[in-house]
């Protein structure tokens, strides 16, 4: 169970409730809206401690109080108006069941909807298409793990060791698009790619050298500015 930690701070005399957050961002790379997740960089501030605990739970994650005591996901917290179902679960799971469908354009349709969702569970199937035959459902799985690029660092790195190579490749794509967007740690890819260009696949090893040198470029910007 993973937990979102609800801090409580002073500002002017006013007691505000602070959490840990996660940005999602549209095709122009502008924020849309920002999320509860214990992975976050960025914050979300409420005035009401109960509305920080709605915010976390609808994330789908349970929370721990400023004095320290755990609670799990409490369906009470649930607005009135939407007390008969929960929508956040209803249309993750609507677009989940389509993930595998035997028509890749409607799977890959699946894809590039679920990415909007900031779970585990949708990371899990991100990172499954990653081997996938079909051409655009690999991109968007691709171009969803890129969204939260930051938070999956350590796990695009590890698909980088994957027995699949079309994996491997689709992992050296996330770390190259990553990297040109400005927004990851450059660094920390450098050695597990220095390593991938000795992979046994040719084509893994082209892709290898080639991002390396995109990486290293970025990281030697950043290191100058």
């Amino acid at each position: 169970m993973q937990y979102v930690t609800i801090k409580q701070e002073n500002k002017d005399g006013k007691d505000f409730f602070i959490v840990n957050a996660i940005p999602l961002k549209n095709t122009k790379n502008s924020v849309v809206q920002r999320i509860p997740h214990p992975l976050g960089s960025d914050i979300l501030e409420f005035e009401e401690l109960e509305d920080a605990k709605e915010a976390v739970t609808r994330a789908g994650f349970s929370y721990i109080l400023p004095n320290g005591k755990k609670s799990g996901v409490n369906k009470a917290v649930v607005p009135q108006k939407a007390s008969h179902t929960d929508y956040d679960r209803l249309v993750l799971n609507a677009i989940k069941d389509k993930v595998d469908s035997s028509n890749s354009a409607v799977s890959a349709a699946a894809i590039l909807a679920i990415s909007e969702f900031a779970c585990d569970e949708v990371y899990e199937i991100l990172f499954s298409k990653l081997g996938e035959d079909n051409d655009l459902i690999r991109k968007n799985a691709i171009s969803g793990i890129c969204r939260y690029g930051n938070i999956l660092q350590n796990r695009i790195i590890e698909a980088l060791k994957s027995s699949n190579w079309v994996v491997r490749n689709s992992a050296l794509n996330c770390i190259a698009t990553l990297a040109n967007s400005g927004t990851c740690d450059v660094e920390a890819y450098i050695l597990p790619l220095t390593e991938t260009c000795n992979d046994p696949n040719s084509i893994v090893q082209t892709s290898a050298l080639t991002t390396l040198a995109q990486v290293y470029k970025v990281y030697q910007k950043t290191k100058r500015a």
